[in-house]
């Protein structure tokens, strides 16, 4: 497969940045970081941009330093490079973990943290190339049907990135720029679910980093399944961050997953009923099991919803256990 021919940019700064995908049709242009997604969209004719504008060259995007009682994340760090990251390892080690459960080496030396917390959703039907003879086209490639929920009214893709649930956990927040300046806004807020438009960055907005607050006596672990151990998207990941309280209980528990719908989500339900409930060993599986019972889950790549839905209760045991929740304490 072959790329069509585009007009290739660097900018030394973010200001070029915005100024180039400003002059030259946002709907038209497409901004890359590592290229491991955007590439291989490209190849399948699946995105057919006339501009490409790279991240690469930011300094001001390729930084992590502490900030006060946070951590800043540049969207331009490769996945390698938050992994490895002193700061990451110390104050959250869940991000260091999904970064390096990202893809291969090679990947994870290309991609980007901006790469996949903006990562597109996939889907069986949609990630092909067209040939001769294939299905007629979905929502998601400007059709008028879902081939996943047949009598769906919008696109029902799949969004699978590893570090969002993380940072979901975290209540971290983003920092996005546009020619008129700069926001910052929590990134449960960024995320949509819709198949076809999963997040809220506007077509003429760069992310420029990740701001994660800094909170003591922490635990946290992220867990994921995938059909293949290497180079695969999870079809389910749990990150959980609970705080130790000066009593010995835990306390604000976040829980967030992915892989389930068209967006990651926090378990808003299962962490109420943990926060309230002091269940044992036992009765901890009944709490996660009435924490979860509402989630809403399609059939994806052949993988049933009782499935995935099994799959989910037994990472957030295995989650838990891990943070060390035994008897309403942790240990």
């Amino acid at each position: 497969m072959h790329l069509k021919p585009f007009t290739y940019y660097r900018p030394k700064s973010l200001a070029h940045a915005l100024e180039l995908l400003q002059s030259s049709d946002p709907k038209k242009s497409m901004l890359m970081g590592g290229g491991t997604d955007i590439l291989t969209k490209m190849k399948l004719r699946l995105a057919r941009p006339v501009a490409v504008i790279s991240l690469r060259g930011l300094t001001e995007l390729r930084k992590i330093e502490q900030q006060g009682q946070e951590v800043f994340i540049g969207a331009a760090c490769t996945l390698s490079e938050v992994k490895e990251s002193n700061l990451v390892q110390h104050f959250f080690p869940i991000v260091a973990e999904a970064a390096n459960r990202v893809g291969s080496p090679q990947l994870r030396n290309m991609g980007t943290i901006g790469g996949n917390v903006c990562l597109d959703t996939r889907c069986l039907y949609y990630n092909q190339l067209e040939w001769p003879g294939s299905l007629m086209p979905c929502f998601k490639r400007g059709g008028e049907k879902c081939h996943v929920v047949k009598k769906g009214a919008r696109c029902y893709a799949l969004y699978c990135a590893d570090i969002p649930p993380t940072l979901l956990s975290l209540d971290a927040h983003l920092i996005i720029a546009k020619p008129s300046g700069e926001r910052e806004i929590p990134i449960v807020d960024f995320y949509q679910d819709d198949g076809i438009s999963c997040n809220c960055l506007k077509e003429e907005e760069v992310l420029v980093g990740i701001k994660v607050p800094i909170r003591q006596n922490t635990v946290s672990s992220y867990k994921r399944f995938s059909i293949r151990g290497a180079i695969d998207f999870p079809f389910v990941g749990v990150a959980i961050s609970i705080e130790r309280l000066s009593n010995g209980h835990y306390g604000n528990p976040r829980i967030a997953v992915t892989g389930l719908q068209s967006q990651p989500l926090r378990l808003r339900a299962l962490e109420l009923l943990l926060e309230s409930s002091h269940a044992g060993e036992k009765e901890i599986e009944e709490v996660i099991e009435q924490g979860v019972r509402d989630i809403r889950i399609v059939r994806h790549y052949g993988i049933s919803p009782s499935y995935r839905r099994n799959v989910l209760k037994v990472l957030i045991d295995d989650g838990l256990e891990e943070c060390n929740i035994k008897g309403g304490r942790v240990k």
